[in-house]
């Protein structure tokens, strides 16, 4: 990845700047069920339509993975995203982290580039931790990470405890049973709100 700012921009790619709890609800009514967000998780919240039962781990797992493979014409960008990252790129390196198997890169990466957000991406099921903290021995500026998973901004918290942290997530559908965001995590609603607060962070 070719350095040429100080500061340092990574990002989560599902709800952060690809839409995905809306394309996966879709799906999921193509395999007659439906998403009843009663907590954080999908486990024991995708139920069959028919009879009201939850859906098995591997059955979702299973589903999850179709939209994968489909994602080119299911997942469209979050709003706002490709005008901020625009206008951040000319302050920032921007680096997209992925927490998929490399076997769907191609796939995201022609889907990136056609929705207009074409920085680099690491593909990866390593913790985002260990990478962001790796990253971040290469650039002498602020480092930002954004995610919509608060397990995934703990694990940087940990590993890279200087790292600027912003939660954002493109649907509603969860947010009212979000867990606790790690401390000093900022929130954003939006990406108007996320370009606003990652340009102060990257300007110190």
């Amino acid at each position: 990845m070719t350095q040429r700012h100080n500061a340092l921009l990574v990002l989560d790619v599902d709800e952060v700047v690809l839409e995905f709890i809306a394309p996966f609800c879709q799906l999921l009514e193509d395999h007659g069920a439906k998403l009843h967000a009663q907590s954080f998780r999908l486990t024991g919240n995708v139920r069959s339509i028919s009879t009201g039962e939850a859906l098995s781990g591997p059955r979702l797992d299973a589903i999850t993975q179709q939209l994968y493979r489909e994602q080119e014409a299911r997942q469209p960008p979050v709003a706002g995203a490709a005008g901020a990252l625009e206008r951040l790129s000319k302050r920032a390196d921007i680096v997209f982290l992925t927490a998929m198997t490399p076997s769907h890169y191609d796939r995201r990466r022609r889907l990136l580039d056609t929705a207009g957000l074409p920085y680099p991406m690491i593909a990866t099921e390593r913790s985002k931790g260990a990478v962001i903290a790796e990253l971040g021995e290469r650039w002498s500026g602020p480092v930002v990470f954004v995610d919509d998973l608060p397990p995934n901004l703990a694990a940087v918290r940990r590993s890279a405890p200087a790292v600027h942290l912003l939660h954002l997530m493109a649907s509603e559908t969860f947010r009212a049973h979000l867990p606790a965001l790690p401390s000093g995590t900022a929130s954003a609603r939006d990406w108007n709100e996320a370009e606003t607060l990652i340009g102060e962070w990257i300007e110190r």
